[in-house]
This record gives structure tokens, C-alpha cells and sequence, in this order.
């Protein structure tokens, strides 16, 4: 598990030395670090790190996006620790809240805390945003998404799902014939044919893709694809989840690729399949055409804390 960086972890092993400080909600916090950089205030984003311990045990550790409220709203909710502690932080402050456990609701303690009776909450905010400057970024963030966007009309649908249709019962045909020359096979197991090796660099974790693809069993029979949609399947590649052969197939496909995945069982939907149209321990046929990608902000990919 990715954990904050070292001047954080160094920090929190002097956590005792500090002088406990105490918010508005009663929480108590330390500070490690304070810095001149930009404050914030009611209406600001804050991007920031947090991670979650058990004692020197990291349980959970992410990047959170998260807008403070205005003052009005600030009043009318329940008193909230990081809000508090954001409000008094500025770019490159890193703090530590303890939270006894005791103190939350059955649903809100996360794993990994049985026994514990405290949790430290450590926090390094990395940037500060003004609504003005988080509206630009994804104003450009659908700009760009939008450009990349392939569209078809139904007789574009009608032609794209026929030729991938025909292609990929071919390519099956010969695969079950043992006739198709040039497959290779990566470590896990998942094999593929490139067809067309396109250009550029290869998709990567975080990157929008743009791609289509038509799935089939071994003998050619159709379970799903996206060539009979009005636009292409577009997703953050690595946030969402997939089935283990395309999670490793997709980090091998570029802009203008046209690649096969044959994925084995074991890295497909296994021995329960996906009925009706998946059987069990089926072996699965991918045929892949990757459009675009972009790298977008990290800010338009991040989540909201969950505390």
C-alpha cells in the first residue's frame, strides 16, 4: 500500500513530542509542519493526502479532493474534524487528528481498527484551488473529453458492429483451428495478436481511454460490445473494476491499436461465469480497437474523504 511520504512518516513518530491542540468538535490534533504557502478558506478545494493508522500500522492511504463549505453551511451542519483541521492549514501543512473510536458510529469505523480504541487520521494538504480555478479544470476536463469522443450515426453502428462481427468470428475460427500465427502469451496466462500496433504511448493507469471492442466466446458467439453504441466506451483506465485479463490486456493497447485478447477462465469470469450469456470456466475472445487517451488532472479523478 502506497503511504504518505517520508517527511510525513518521520513527523508522526515524533507525534508524542508535539503539543496537542484541540478543535472546535473536541478532537484533538498535532502539527508537524507549517508552511507559508496559500491558506484556505470557506469555498476553497482542497487537495490533500490523507492515511488512516492503527498505532504504526497504515490501514488505508489516498488522495481526497474536497470543497469546503461556505460559512452559512459550516454553521447548519454537524461539526466535522477535517473541515476544522483544514481551515486551519495552508499548502505543505501536514497534521495528525486522533480519533477515538468510541466517538464514531458503527457504520463509520473502517477496517482494520478491531481492538483499537484510537485512530490517527494524518493529513498533508498538497494544494489549494479556488472555485474559479477548480471550474477551469474541468471546463478543460470536458473540452478535452469531448474532442476524444468518437460518435457514429445507426448506419455507422450498423456497418462498425458488422465488421467487427465478421472480424472476430474469423479470428476465433482460426484460434480453435490452431491456425492463427503470431499469438503471444505474457506470464499470467492472457494471450494476444496484434493486428495494427498504432501509435504512440501505451494506455496507463489514470488515463481517460477511448476504445471499442466486441466480446465473444470461442465460437464466435456474441456476449457484448460497443460498436452498435452512438459513441465509443470511455473510462479512467484502473478505476473501476474489470475483469483481470483486460485490467493487464488494456496497459498493452495505444492510440490506433488493434489488438485479440484470448483470456483464459482464471482471468476472465471463472468458474461462475456470467450468466445467461457467460458460461462457466469459459475462455473469452477480445477483439480491442483503442481510439485516444489523456492524462487529466489528478483533481478530476479524485474522491471525497470518508469520514
Amino acid at each position: 500500500m502506497r503511504i504518505l511520504s517520508c517527511l510525513i512518516l518521520a513527523v508522526v513518530m515524533l507525534a508524542g513530542c508535539k503539543k496537542e491542540q484541540k478543535l472546535p468538535s473536541g478532537y484533538k490534533y498535532v502539527v508537524h509542519t507549517k508552511s507559508s504557502g496559500k491558506g484556505l478558506k470557506a469555498g476553497d478545494f482542497a487537495y490533500y493526502r490523507f492515511q488512516l493508522r492503527n498505532g504504526d500500522s497504515v490501514v488505508a492511504s489516498n488522495f481526497q479532493l474536497i470543497q469546503v463549505p461556505d460559512s452559512a453551511t459550516l454553521k447548519q451542519q454537524p461539526q466535522n474534524p477535517i473541515f476544522e483541521a483544514l481551515l486551519r492549514m495552508k499548502e505543505k501543512d501536514s497534521l495528525t487528528i486522533f480519533v477515538p473510536l468510541d466517538t464514531l458510529k458503527e457504520e463509520q469505523k473502517p477496517e482494520g481498527f478491531k481492538g483499537a480504541k484510537l485512530m490517527y487520521y494524518d493529513m498533508v494538504v498538497k494544494d489549494v484551488l479556488t472555485t474559479d480555478e477548480m471550474q477551469k479544470i474541468f471546463t478543460d476536463f470536458q473540452k478535452n473529453a469531448e474532442a476524444k469522443t468518437t460518435k457514429r450515426s445507426a448506419e455507422q453502428m450498423k456497418s462498425e458492429l458488422a465488421r467487427a462481427k465478421a472480424f472476430t468470428e474469423k479470428i476465433a475460427k482460426e484460434y480453435l483451428a490452431g491456425t492463427l500465427k503470431g499469438i503471444k502469451t505474457t506470464a499470467s496466462g492472457l494471450k494476444y495478436l496484434v493486428h495494427d500496433p498504432g501509435t504512440g504511448s501505451v494506455f496507463k493507469n489514470d488515463d481517460i481511454v477511448y476504445l471499442d471492442y466486441y466480446g465473444a466466446l470461442t465460437d464466435g458467439t456474441m456476449f457484448d460490445n460497443s460498436f452498435e453504441r452512438e459513441t465509443d466506451f470511455s473510462f479512467p483506465l484502473g478505476r473501476q473494476p474489470l475483469i483481470p485479463g483486460w485490467m493487464e490486456g488494456l496497459q498493452l493497447v495505444k492510440k490506433g491499436m488493434k489488438i485479440t485478447f484470448f483470456i483464459p477462465a482464471e482471468l476472465g469470469y471463472g468458474p461462475q461465469g456470467s450468466p445467461p450469456k457467460i458460461p462457466a470456466n469459459a475462455e473469452l475472445v477480445f477483439y480491442i480497437e483503442g481510439h485516444d487517451s489523456f492524462t487529466p488532472s489528478p483533481y478530476v479523478l479524485a474522491g471525497q474523504p470518508g469520514m
